[in-house]
């Protein structure tokens, strides 16, 4: 005493929240509580009220059945309390994807990392490594500030954006080719899957009170350094991602990505190509040439980019802020272990994979 909240629904306004303030008041001069939250009713996806007599009324223990707890448990968080919260088949089945995304991504990075022993120091990962941690630790950040204040659907809508956009969308698909092709010990492999864990472990921790079940069973399959001798989720401590600086001109970047994106559709609705590995790149935008040539190929995820005019036939050109770009097919030969245009003959391995095998 006093209650740190009072939590109902809006209909104890004149009720329950002014006759204990009330009786409190005139018994203690204090008031009862700390905080009130109020959200409102439940209703239809229309925004009807539930009858038995109209047929709307959606049962808590059918949805356990049909889509279990955790789905339900989605479903309260990414609701709006604030107004009437809405319920239904359809809006279930929306909260279903949502949780898949947060499923498959955490699944993704906890299968890419599990052969890692260790995480490598920030100072030796690679700028787009940089980027994502950078990109992540405001977001987690944002969402923790939208929890804090109770607005959990803002929090859940920041990270649903993060997970689509820019990991699953841009990071996870340039670091596949390092993942899948590069040496076991390969520093550019290494630091990627570092930066892959180190998202993991916050992701566990945000999500552990909502979705605990399945955050459980994540930790249960995670490696040691996850772990950190947990033997569940109860005993998981809160983790903040380190800070890091990026010095990568993301607007820039993302601009040329989107630009080369609309070329490389449309090369691959004339069947001009069958993947994006098929082409090369030339640009004299500085803040693409600072990039490493292995980050700036797979940035774009083509075979190579380059500061030098190819005097091939040009497939497609575009500019961002008076910087060219020009889109050419690969003039060098399949490599048929990691698939990029990069070697000298034909049906011989690439030098980096001539390197791995041996």
């Amino acid at each position: 005493f006093p209650a740190d909240m009072y939590l109902e629904g809006s209909d104890q306004h004149r009720g329950w929240f002014q006759s204990s303030l009330l009786t409190t008041l005139a018994s203690s001069e204090i008031a009862p509580y700390k905080s009130i939250l109020t959200h409102g009713f439940t209703v239809d996806e229309k925004g009807e009220k539930m009858s038995k007599s109209k047929g709307n009324v959606v049962a808590p223990d059918k949805v356990l059945k049909e889509y279990g707890s955790e789905i339900l448990r989605l479903w309260v968080a990414m609701s709006d309390y604030q107004s009437d919260l809405k319920i239904s088949d359809n809006i279930l089945k929306q909260n279903a994807e949502l949780y898949r995304k947060i499923r498959n991504t955490a699944r993704f990075l906890l299968a890419n990392v599990s052969d890692l022993e260790e995480i490598v120091s920030v100072d030796k990962m690679g700028p787009l490594d940089k980027w994502v941690l950078n990109k992540a630790k405001k977001v987690f950040d944002e969402i923790e500030a939208a929890f804090n204040v109770y607005e959990f659907s803002k929090g859940l809508n920041k990270l649903n954006n993060f997970l689509v956009v820019d990991l699953s969308g841009i990071y996870l698909d340039v670091c596949k080719d390092r993942l899948y092709c590069d040496d076991k010990n390969d520093i550019h492999r290494l630091a990627s899957q570092s930066a892959m864990a180190l998202i993991a472990k916050k992701l566990i921790s945000t999500m552990a009170p909502i979705l605990t079940y399945t955050m459980d069973e994540l930790l249960a399959f995670s490696p040691a350094f996850i772990k950190e001798g947990c033997e569940d989720i109860f005993d998981y401590k809160k983790f903040d991602l380190p800070d890091v600086q990026s010095n990568i001109n993301e607007n820039i970047l993302l601009s040329a990505k989107e630009k080369f994106s609309e070329i490389k559709d449309a090369l691959s609705k004339e069947k001009v190509i069958k993947s994006t590995l098929e082409l090369m790149l030339y640009t004299n935008c500085e803040d693409v040439l600072a990039l490493d040539v292995v980050e700036a190929s797979d940035w774009f995820l083509v075979s190579s980019v380059t500061n030098d005019k190819q005097k091939s036939d040009i497939l497609g050109t575009f500019q961002i802020e008076g910087k060219d770009f020009e889109v050419y097919k690969a003039d060098a030969h399949k490599c048929p272990r990691c698939w990029k245009f990069t070697s000298v003959k034909e049906e011989t391995l690439c030098n980096r994979c001539e390197e791995v095998l041996k």
